[in-house]
């Protein structure tokens, strides 16, 4: 079963309409059919976001989603689902430790920079 289909019956599970979906999570309506309609995939992200506003675990919307294999900076498609959107890749995330790890460098990138501002800015006042 797609992402697209697993977040659709979930969301219909919830008596939320798409619309509903949207609101909450802050992004398009027609990003929610997009992806509903697998013409979109979320980025990891999105899905993080919606498996939270679904209230599940975000494993339950990739178990046998899309995987993209990762090799010497090449992407692959390793299932029969389709194409992936070239903007908005979804990672094989077998362990969810993974995308959780992504946010904590991100975050410790966005801390080291705020303290390099800081450091120019002093420097600058010297």
């Amino acid at each position: 079963m797609s992402i697209g289909t697993k977040v659709k019956r979930l969301r219909e599970a919830k008596g939320l309409s798409q619309g509903d979906l949207a609101l909450r999570l802050d992004i398009a309506q027609s990003t929610i059919s997009s992806i509903e309609s697998d013409k979109n995939i979320p980025n990891s992200l999105l899905l993080n976001k919606i498996a939270q506003e679904l209230e599940v675990d975000i494993n339950e919307l990739l178990n046998e989603g899309i995987q993209v294999n990762i090799s010497n900076n090449n992407f692959s498609d390793l299932s029969s689902a389709g194409t992936i959107n070239q903007y908005n890749p979804v990672f094989n995330m077998q362990s969810p430790d993974i995308a959780e790890s992504i946010l904590k460098n991100q975050e410790q990138i966005t801390k080291l920079m705020e303290m390099q501002s800081r450091l120019i800015e002093t420097l600058l006042k010297k």
